[in-house]
C-alpha cells in the first residue's frame, strides 16, 4: 500500500487522515436487464464445477457493464459444443485500441483458464465483447455492446459475495432448440480497478507533522555531560 510520510508518521501518533483513495468494495461489474435465475442450469455438462466455485446464479439476456475505470482478464475455461466458438473483446474509443480473441480448443473445464488477455475500460463503459461460432445455424453474433442476441449469452455470478468482481460467461448457440445451457464456451472475467492516488494533504498536515517530529528528535537528544 502506498503511504505518504505524513501518513506514516500520523500512523504513529495515533491519528487517522483521510486520504481520499476510492473504495473498491462493491466497484466491478454491473448487470442491466435480462432474467436471473438459480443454478443448477438445465442440461450444462459443468454445473458441478460452477456450482463448487461458488457461483450460484445467472443471468441471461443480460447487459454486462462496468461501474469504474479498470482492466478485466478474461479467460478461456472450458466449452462443450460440436463446432469451433469464439470470443472477441476490445476496449471502447476513450479507453484505447486494445483488443483480444479467444477461441474453443481444449474443452475440459478448467477456472485457471488454457488462454488469456487484458483488455481496459472506463466508468460506466459497456463492455465490447462478443461470441460467435463457425456453424450457419448458430446464434451468432452474440453481441453485449451492441444489445445484439443477448438471449444467447448466460452470465453466472455468486448472489453472495456482495461485489461482482468475478463472473463467467457463457455462450448459448440455440442450434438445438434453445437447450439454454449457457456452455458452448465458456469465458472467465475477473476486474481489476484502475491504481488509485492518494490525494495530497494540506501544507497544514505537514506542517503539523515537520513540527512534531522536531519536537520528538529534542526530545530523544541525550543531554551532553561535562
Amino acid at each position: 500500500m502506498y503511504q505518504t510520510k505524513s501518513t506514516v508518521f500520523a500512523k504513529a501518533c495515533g491519528l487517522t487522515l483521510a486520504l481520499g483513495v476510492a473504495s473498491t468494495a462493491n466497484a466491478a461489474f454491473v448487470v442491466n436487464g435480462g432474467s436471473t435465475q438459480g443454478l443448477p442450469i438445465v442440461d450444462n455438462s459443468f454445473n458441478t464445477e460452477i456450482t463448487g466455485l461458488g457461483f450460484d446464479q445467472m443471468v441471461s439476456g443480460g447487459q454486462l457493464s462496468v461501474s469504474q475505470d479498470g482492466f478485466i482478464d478474461f479467460f478461456y475455461i472450458g466449452a462443450e459444443s460440436g463446432f469451433n466458438n469464439s470470443f472477441n473483446a476490445e476496449s471502447s474509443a476513450l479507453s484505447g485500441n486494445n483488443k483480444g480473441f479467444l477461441t474453443e480448443h481444449n474443452e475440459a473445464f478448467n477456472f485457471s483458464g488454457y488462454a488469456g488477455f487484458t483488455l481496459s475500460v472506463s466508468a460506466n463503459d459497456i463492455v465490447n465483447f462478443n461470441f460467435t461460432s463457425d456453424n450457419a445455424q448458430a446464434l451468432t453474433p452474440v453481441d453485449n455492446f451492441s444489445a445484439s442476441n443477448l438471449e444467447g449469452l448466460g452470465i453466472y455470478s455468486n448472489s453472495q459475495s456482495g461485489s461482482l468482481t468475478q463472473i463467467l460467461l457463457g455462450y448459448d448457440d440455440q442450434i438445438f432448440n434453445d437447450d439454454n445451457d449457457f456452455e458452448d464456451m465458456l469465458v472467465r472475467a475477473e476486474f481489476r480497478p484502475a491504481q488509485t492516488t492518494p490525494v495530497p494533504l494540506p501544507a497544514a498536515v505537514w506542517l503539523f507533522g515537520g513540527g512534531l517530529t522536531a519536537l520528538a528528535g529534542f526530545v530523544r537528544r541525550p543531554s551532553r555531560r561535562h
